[in-house]
């Protein structure tokens, strides 16, 4: 039986219920009262995109932690604002007079809301050399003639706020995300693959840019520091971060929080907004309210899912799925999500199977919730897509994720009418 209204979800999604779907709707029932992660503390959807009818209904409207399944609604906004070819800039600009290789004044870093700028070993490690390098603007600047700075480099982190968390994150909120800014190296990390990050992240990338560009043969009377460019500045060199779909795809793969805040702060910005974390979420909902997405009841305030009062239904998550599958970029919103058994943070989970290579999809995990959504082909060629939102006090992740294995596997072997 079919636990939540069909024509509940159909009035908002305006799809009908499956005719002879009550088998596989049976079966992931039976399933989810025999787990300890079932019950009302799971939402769980699954629409048939082929024909426009729902396959299974568990509790679908109602609203929890969904963890970093966020990062689906944020993926959506970048890539329906920005579209397929844009970059994010990092500039360096002076208001300073140059003269035989001498800049009279000083230089700017400043931060364009790049999450992947990077020196060389972190770029290759991080994000297999595809991201901003710091090295090359340090080139830059060294092609355009400074050989001394008779001032400082400053990191100006101007275009965003200098708040560093989001709202209701759990303390402590770095071992999920490194302090935020517009203005950041390595993500701000001290090494990679640690969780140790610098609370002043345009210092610490002002730091190593005079590093970049004392190997480059640019040199500085005074140290760096922090501080915004005049109104005077002019820029004497940039650099350009990837594609930002490449950006989404990065964060997507490897869950990165941090990515997924700063992409956020971007939205705002780009919205003609304070580059606020507030003002990221409003620029969300828009955006995903304007292919179509009513989020009439979820609770939205960062764009990673690290706080404590983010909520969003499977309905929710689904709606997302379905619509952003229409749009223009649809093809760089799927790509971007994991693939069962082969990347990201599904690489090791369903490595074989009818779902293997087959289920493209976001996972999330926290301490109380674990989700999976996005997209499965089922046996016959029906496109369906689907989420799956488990929350409980101290949840046993590994049930999570095989229950929610279980029923991807189910779903790619299926058959729907």
């Amino acid at each position: 039986m079919l636990r939540t209204s069909i024509l509940a979800v159909a009035a908002l999604l305006v799809f009908a219920p499956a005719a002879g779907a009550a088998t596989l709707d049976q079966t992931v029932e039976a399933w989810l009262a025999g787990s300890q992660v079932g019950g009302s503390h799971t939402s769980l959807m699954v629409l048939d995109r082929t024909t426009g009818r729902l396959l299974v209904v568990h509790d679908a409207t109602t609203e929890l932690r969904p963890a970093s399944n966020m990062k689906l609604l944020t993926s959506a906004a970048v890539l329906q604002r920005f579209g397929v070819g844009t970059h994010v800039t990092t500039r360096v600009m002076t208001a300073g007079t140059l003269a035989g290789g001498t800049l009279t004044g000083n230089l700017w870093l400043v931060g364009g809301g790049d999450p992947s700028l990077s020196t060389n070993t972190f770029s290759i490690n991080s994000w297999g050399g595809v991201s901003g390098r710091l090295a090359d603007l340090a080139a830059a600047v060294h092609a355009a003639g400074i050989r001394r700075v008779t001032g400082r480099l400053y990191g100006d982190e101007s275009r965003f706020d200098r708040v560093r968390s989001g709202p209701y994150w759990k303390a402590p909120w770095w071992r999920d995300c490194p302090p935020l800014s517009a203005l950041s190296v390595n993500e701000d990390l001290f090494a990679f693959g640690q969780p140790q990050a610098s609370p002043n992240p345009p210092l610490f990338a002002a730091q190593h840019f005079v590093s970049s560009l004392r190997a480059q043969g640019t040199v500085f009377r005074f140290g760096p520091s922090t501080g915004t460019h005049p109104a005077t500045a002019r820029v004497v060199a940039s650099e350009a971060s990837p594609a930002l779909t490449r950006l989404v795809r990065q964060m997507d793969q490897r869950s990165d929080n941090y990515y997924a805040e700063v992409l956020a702060k971007n939205l705002a910005v780009h919205g003609g907004l304070a580059g606020t974390t507030a003002n990221g979420v409003r620029a969300i909902r828009n955006a995903v309210g304007d292919i179509g997405v009513v989020l009439s009841g979820a609770r939205i305030y960062d764009g990673s899912g690290l706080s404590l009062g983010d909520r969003l239904s499977s309905r929710d998550i689904i709606a997302v799925l379905n619509h952003a599958a229409a749009q223009r970029w649809s093809w760089y919103f799927r790509s971007a999500l994991p693939l069962a058994g082969v990347s990201g943070t599904l690489q090791d989970r369903m490595t074989s199977g009818p779902a293997y290579r087959d289920v493209q999809a976001k996972t999330g995990t926290l301490d109380d919730a674990s989700a999976l959504s996005g997209y499965v082909t089922a046996a016959n060629g029906h496109r369906l897509l689907f989420s799956m939102v488990m929350n409980r006090p101290a949840i046993d992740v590994l049930a999570a994720y095989r229950l929610q294995d279980r029923i991807c596997q189910l779903l790619a072997a299926s058959r729907p009418s």
